[in-house]
């Protein structure tokens, strides 16, 4: 028999180097979840720049947008997202792309693994 809902979060980023080093790129994700011991809900997620390394980063949206329950019971979840990010500099152009990826793994105790790629 499930327990007490409850409800949590987690908010991480991952982070790039600017062109002068003196800025960072940072690229964040947010996931609320509810939890009663047996399954997860109201799953509710979005991605962020949390800074544009001093307006260097173009934010070109998600490439990789998926929420999916293994099995029929939900008991937990995995949420992967994953963005485009383009390095650009006025003037010059730009000179590099990232595609950060983010995937959680979301517990029915309200617990979370996170496996983040650069």
């Amino acid at each position: 028999m499930p327990g007490k809902t409850s409800c949590t979060y987690a908010d991480r980023y991952i982070s790039y180097p600017s062109t002068t080093h003196l800025n960072h790129v940072k690229w964040a994700v947010r996931v609320d979840w509810c939890y009663n011991g047996k399954t997860v809900s109201n799953i509710r997620h979005y991605d962020y720049m949390k800074d544009n390394g001093g307006g260097l980063a173009d934010y070109q949206g998600l490439v990789q947008n998926q929420l999916t329950y293994p099995g029929s019971v939900h008991y937990e979840a995995t949420l992967v997202k994953q963005a485009k990010i383009v390095l650009c500099v006025v003037k010059y152009g730009c000179y590099h792309t990232y595609y950060p990826l983010e995937r959680f793994t979301l517990g029915n105790n309200g617990s979370y693994r996170i496996q983040q790629q650069k």
